[in-house]
């Protein structure tokens, strides 16, 4: 669901910080196609024994599954959980953060955050970049617009969000009362 210009201007945005990781979404896409050499399917047939009976197009197709899943396992990010937190700007319609690489405008990205609730909620997203800011040192300041949110995706982060307005005016207001003299300090 795209957000629209009322929920836009009705959603809320909190400052927080997050393991995000964000790619191009072409990045991710761009599967080579592998083709098996008689060298891999020699050393693999070495390793199934011959009794198995398996099917030689089988085989060669498990190879190249073998291999594909070699290359994205080596081209996977690391794990979120690992994944040092950065300051964001979140909102239920999209989200604001620094990059250290250049995307341009109307990009289509992919994003995982990990929100940290109980049980710890990893969420993937896909956004359109729709402004990119030049920042110091070759960094980037983008702000996100979430894509085809499910309503169940788009409550989950309100929820978070609200939770955290509350954690920030109960600080607040615990804040100003520590500042606040006592009737024994007088005015």
């Amino acid at each position: 669901m795209i957000p629209t210009e009322e929920d836009k201007r009705t959603a809320f945005r909190i400052d927080d910080s997050l393991p995000v990781i964000i790619r191009k979404v072409e990045d991710l896409e761009k599967v080579p196609v592998l083709e098996s050499s008689q060298e891999d399917l020699e050393e693999l047939s070495r390793l199934a024994p011959e009794e198995t009976g398996i099917n030689p197009h089988l085989w060669k197709m498990l190879v190249l599954l073998n291999k594909k899943m070699d290359w994205v396992l080596e081209n996977l990010p690391v794990d979120l959980l690992q994944v040092k937190a950065q300051p964001i700007n979140l909102s239920a319609t999209g989200m604001r953060l620094p990059v250290n690489k250049k995307y341009n405008l109307e990009e289509a990205v992919r994003i995982k955050i990990i929100l940290p609730t109980l049980p710890v909620n990893e969420i993937v997203l896909e956004a359109k970049v729709v402004r990119v800011t030049p920042l110091e040192n070759g960094w980037y300041e983008l702000a996100l617009e979430f894509q085809e949110l499910e309503d169940e995706v788009r409550e989950e982060l309100i929820q978070y969000s609200l939770k955290q307005q509350r954690k920030i005016l109960l600080s607040q207001r615990e804040q100003r009362g520590k500042n606040e003299p006592t009737p024994d300090q007088g005015s």
